[in-house]
């Protein structure tokens, strides 16, 4: 076998050869480029078959030659280095399905193992190089056929009657029998359990090969399905029973660690007892409900008939007059540390269940609410965007989620009703949403509701500040700017007083000489004459 260096790095790759016990590897010819152009000519007089590139590099990058290479269908082997960890240079190795990607500086047993696990890929692929194009070509589709057949089943497309499951395994030509039972394997990811620069499509790309590359040997690829439920990234891998049940957990305990060590998330793994092929949607269906329910016994390996052994013989009850003080007092850091250890006591004793959680979010919104309540702050308006409603949407999944929740809320709280016992804070706002949107069809709602403010209560405020009331203070306004406009601009009146905000010339008039002393026409006729 042959293995390419390429590293502008003269020293690194000098190293690199003495380090390696080459012969070790079945490698007896190691080639060296210092660029990427180099290389490239190296590459077209006979590939290599493992690559060794640093990403990096002056004159073009390693993410450039592994592009060029599997652009030529090249399938060996790829390894990347590099100086610093940089994830889009990382999501984006493992788009172009990269083998590994170390940082410098090297540590020689990562970088035999890095080693070994290209030769061993590259073994599995050179076997399967002994099969025909066309045969190839058959195995890549009956995967695809046969992984549509199983989520047709898993979704309960496909009726869960045997002889027309038999019909469609004889249509499609799989070779399978309908009455063997088989163990349903499940791999969950929430969303929220990666990391944030991760593109959805290209995480569950990477979570499918790596738990494909950890099963190959005894599972087709035709039965690992990947779908997404909810944020939840999923895999459902279908095991044909009997199957050592030692080598399944061990796999699966294999899969957890690697996904904390690669992917950097924190995946749970889920095991079913035998099943019949009819059986399977509903096994699917109950496997995700106790996913859905899994609150602190994640990244474990889950056995069938081994429930979530959680204490709740004296449920757990939220000290709201505590929580009270503390969002009266404005103590956002202690409100959101309070209530972090008290979920992180429950869960070291085991007492964390959806139960306990979700009562806990209502006491606390209880808490919230009636706080909002006594300031008139109106809780809806107040939660209304999209980012508060997302994070409530996921508060009940998991700690880490109920914290994000309960952290924005606090403060958007704590905030708002800072703004109201600042009643100066609250009038300039609702000034400047007037002075911003008189033209429209205000009403006195209307501005305070831009202020998450019963209007009875923004009424109180604005005339104890103004000596207005918000509507004196709207009509103020408009006839301010009507009265530069009819100076300013040859428009007519009847003009001026929509663009000013008023339904009718006649109330414009109106408003007009009651704050003026004259009609708009005077007005302009006397004004712009003195100009």
């Amino acid at each position: 076998m042959r293995c390419m260096l390429i590293d502008d790095d003269i020293p690194t790759v000098e190293a690199l050869l003495g380090i390696v016990n080459w012969d070790e590897f079945g490698i007896t010819e190691v080639q060296t480029a210092h660029n990427i152009q180099d290389a490239k000519q190296l590459f077209e007089n006979g590939e290599p078959d493992v690559i060794i590139c640093d990403i990096e590099m002056p004159r073009g990058s390693g993410i450039d030659m592994i592009k060029w290479a599997r652009d030529r269908q090249y399938e060996g082997g790829f390894i990347f280095l590099t100086c610093h960890e940089s994830f889009s240079f990382a999501s984006k190795a493992i788009s172009y399905d990269a083998d590994s990607y170390l940082v410098k500086p090297l540590d020689k047993q990562e970088l035999e193992a890095a080693l070994r696990k290209s030769m061993d890929t590259l073994k599995k692929k050179m076997m399967m190089g002994e099969y025909s194009k066309m045969g190839l070509a058959w195995l890549k589709n009956k995967d695809v056929v046969e992984r549509g057949f199983w989520s047709d089943v898993l979704t309960a497309t496909l009726s869960p009657r045997i002889h027309l499951i038999q019909s469609e395994v004889q249509k499609r030509e799989l070779s399978l029998s309908v009455h063997t039972e088989y163990i349903l394997f499940l791999v969950s990811v929430p969303r929220s359990q990666i990391e944030s620069e991760w593109d959805e499509s290209i995480f569950q790309y990477a979570l499918s090969n790596l738990i494909s590359e950890i099963l190959i040997t005894e599972v087709s690829l035709g039965r690992i399905i990947a779908y997404q439920v909810d944020k939840v990234f999923y895999n459902a891998i279908l095991i044909e029973s009997p199957l050592d049940k030692k080598w399944l957990q061990d796999s699966a305990e294999n899969i957890i660690l690697m996904c904390r060590q690669y992917l950097k998330c924190t995946a749970t793994c889920y095991f079913s007892e035998k099943t019949a092929v009819s059986g399977l949607s509903q096994v699917k269906t109950e496997l995700e409900q106790l996913d859905e329910s899994n609150i602190i016994f994640r990244g474990k390996v889950h056995l069938p008939n081994e429930p979530f052994h959680y204490d709740i013989t004296d449920r757990f009850t939220l000290d709201m007059e505590l929580f009270t003080l503390l969002f009266v007092q404005k103590e956002k850091v202690q409100i959101v540390n309070r209530l972090k250890k008290e979920l992180e006591l429950l869960t070291s004793l085991n007492k964390l269940d959806s139960t306990t959680l979700h009562s806990i979010r209502e006491d606390f919104l209880q808490v919230v609410y009636s706080l909002l309540s006594r300031q008139h702050i109106q809780a809806h308006r107040l939660f209304a965007d999209d980012v508060t409603q997302s994070l409530a949407q996921k508060a009940d999944s998991s700690v880490f989620d109920f914290m994000k929740w309960a952290q924005a809320l606090t403060d958007k709280t704590v905030d708002s009703i800072k703004e109201v016992l600042q009643s100066e804070g609250v009038v300039e706002r609702a000034k400047r949403f007037i002075q911003e949107n008189y033209r429209q069809d205000l009403s006195r709602e209307d501005v305070a509701a831009s202020v998450y403010l019963t209007a009875d209560y923004l009424a109180k405020v604005f005339k104890n500040e103004t000596g207005q009331t918000v509507k004196e203070y709207l009509n103020d306004f408009r006839i301010r700017a009507a009265k530069q406009m009819l100076i300013e601009s040859t428009a007519s009146i009847g003009e001026i007083a929509m663009d000013a905000g008023f339904d009718t010339i006649s109330y414009f008039s109106t408003v007009f000489k009651k704050l003026t002393g004259e009609t708009p026409i005077a007005y302009r006729s006397k004004h712009k004459t003195a100009r």
